[in-house]
């Protein structure tokens, strides 16, 4: 699975691949690794790279994705997230602005419908749910702003990307 690994504000391109039960091949950036690994007791491992053992403390809070990793007396802090998921992150982080057409990200129902035109709506507020295959899912407002128009009805159907409201951003000035 690839990672982007991230150590004194480096970031390398890591890719770990079981290759047996407690082998792995560690690519980091250029330089490929076999590792031997065991887990003798929670967050202590015991590693064999190239013939050499070490004993390696991993400590992350629940969720996190930032290790404190402790190995020959030294502590470095790590962090580890999957590649798709900084992608995403970073995606985000830019954010949307402007005019938001809200289409249906799947077929299902509009079961709730919150909002009305002229309503005005925060980012992160829900809007409509959908119901899909028995499953309840939000649709939220990307940013701030205000409901200029409603295309969705409650108990009505929608197939993907129809139209269900659109979001004007507040006005400047």
């Amino acid at each position: 699975m690839p990672y982007i690994t991230t150590y004194k504000g480096e970031e390398i391109k890591t890719r770990v691949e079981e290759v047996r039960p407690n082998f792995y091949r560690v690519v980091l950036g250029e330089r490929e690794y076999e590792v031997d690994f065991l887990e003798p007791q929670k967050n202590l491992y015991s590693l064999i790279i190239g013939g050499k053992s070490y004993e390696v403390d991993v400590d992350a809070p629940e969720g996190s994705d930032v290790y404190g990793v402790g190995i020959l007396g030294d502590h470095f802090e790590v962090e580890v997230v999957e590649e798709k998921k900084k992608k995403l992150a970073a995606k985000l982080a830019i954010g949307v602005s402007g005019r938001q057409d809200m289409k249906s990200p799947m077929a299902g129902n509009v079961w709730k419908l919150l909002v009305k035109e002229g309503d005005r709506v925060t980012a992160g507020e829900v809007l409509l749910i959908l119901e899909a295959m028995k499953m309840e899912n939000e649709i939220k407002s990307p940013i701030d702003g205000t409901v200029t128009s409603v295309a969705a009805k409650e108990g009505v159907p929608v197939a993907a990307g129809d139209p269900l409201c659109v979001v004007e951003p507040p006005e400047e000035g």
